[in-house]
């Protein structure tokens, strides 16, 4: 997992460094949003409703960090699925059989460090 996210981490670096040199002197980047790719191991807690966090640990040698859902943030159970609830994504993480393969994608705002969306996703292609 650490030799992933060195790598999407070097990516998004020269994503971020070729996007800086062509911005004006005077332009400032925001970074709005922010994300992890995680699985089931990685989760320390699930949020069961809106104001709780769902703590995570992103890497084996990271501490645990805790990001904040509200009413505003939305959950699917894949890239391009329709938005469901919190209750249903939950639900549909019970269903999940040992070995399912699974990923959980976790976009937040890393500013105020809440989370955006929460994708479950189960379908690989």
């Amino acid at each position: 997992m650490k030799t992933d996210t060195i790598h999407r981490s070097g990516v998004l670096l020269a994503l971020v460094l070729s996007l800086i040199s062509a911005i004006p002197a005077q332009a400032t980047l925001q970074v709005s949003e922010d994300a992890f790719e995680l699985n089931a191991a990685q989760i320390v807690r699930w949020p069961l409703r809106a104001g709780d966090s769902l703590v995570i640990r992103p890497c084996s040698e990271c501490g645990i960090e805790s990001l904040r859902v509200t009413e505003q943030t939305r959950y699917a159970t894949g890239f391009g699925a329709s938005t469901i609830s919190l209750n249903h994504l939950l639900r549909q993480k019970l269903r999940l059989r040992d070995g399912t393969p699974h990923v959980i994608v976790v976009f937040f705002n890393p500013d105020e460090r809440r989370i955006t969306r929460l994708i479950l996703q189960t379908e690989f292609e």
